[in-house]
């Protein structure tokens, strides 16, 4: 009898769609933890071709973000027709999977409809968990969450105030968060966020110099960082 091979499978490459944002930096983690399915080969940024700079996730911080990391990072600038621009900027990742912190459908299948066409898998780790355990588990980790970007549509700007430009804290969390009629993870823009530390982080964030600021069409009330550097954990 001939005898049996073995065949041992290589993990998966993998990009992860990218903004800085405790989601996002959350399935990071989680993938990373997982080395036998997934290597981690890029972070990648998918930004509009515009010279309008995010308000909640500011490029240079990203950058120092990716830095820390000491993972590659890139920004892909799409157009329109949008799946079809997504689709042919992730496939010339040249990758297996495609990761997002995606929590619910809040795009109509935008991603799923980028990548039916592809052999890519999709790896959503956070999809329709519990906001609560979503939570629990960035504070477990004790990432260092900054408060970037606040929906002013959605939350009133004197409960903005209290939030942008500030660390999420399970105080803040609890009771001024949790008390607005609002997705705990922010889910449906209501807020967003730039992690500054994290177990997986090599060097920590720190913002130098930054204000609270309201966009142009009175929207959103971002917090604008004027200066930040990284820095040797101590």
């Amino acid at each position: 009898m001939a005898e049996s091979l073995s065949v041992t499978s290589q993990p998966k490459k993998l990009c992860l769609s990218y903004t800085g944002g405790k989601d996002c930096t959350l399935t990071l983690h989680l993938l990373s933890a997982q080395p036998e399915k997934y290597n981690i080969v890029s972070l990648i940024t998918f930004t509009p071709a515009t010279t309008k700079p995010f308000l909640a996730h500011p490029q240079h911080l990203i950058k120092l973000q990716s830095l820390a990391l000491n993972l590659p990072h890139q920004f892909l600038s799409v157009t329109p027709p949008y799946v079809e621009s997504y689709r042919s900027l992730i496939v010339s990742c040249n990758i297996d999977a495609l990761a997002t912190g995606d929590i619910l459908d809040v795009c109509n299948r935008f991603m799923d409809r980028v990548i039916e066409s592809t052999d890519i898998e999709l790896v959503r780790p956070l999809w329709e968990r519990e906001r609560t355990e979503l939570i629990e588990e960035i504070f477990k980790l004790e990432f260092e969450v900054l408060i970037s970007c606040v929906n002013l549509e959605k939350i009133k700007e004197e409960v903005a105030r209290k939030l942008v430009g500030n660390i999420l804290t399970r105080d803040l969390y609890e009771n001024v968060i949790l008390k607005q009629d609002v997705d705990g993870c922010g889910e449906m823009g209501e807020y967003h966020s730039m992690v500054l530390n994290a177990p997986l982080f090599k060097k920590r964030i720190v913002i130098k110099k930054g204000k609270q600021t309201i966009s142009e069409d009175g929207k959103f009330l971002f917090f604008e960082v004027q200066e930040c550097e990284a820095v040797d954990k101590s």
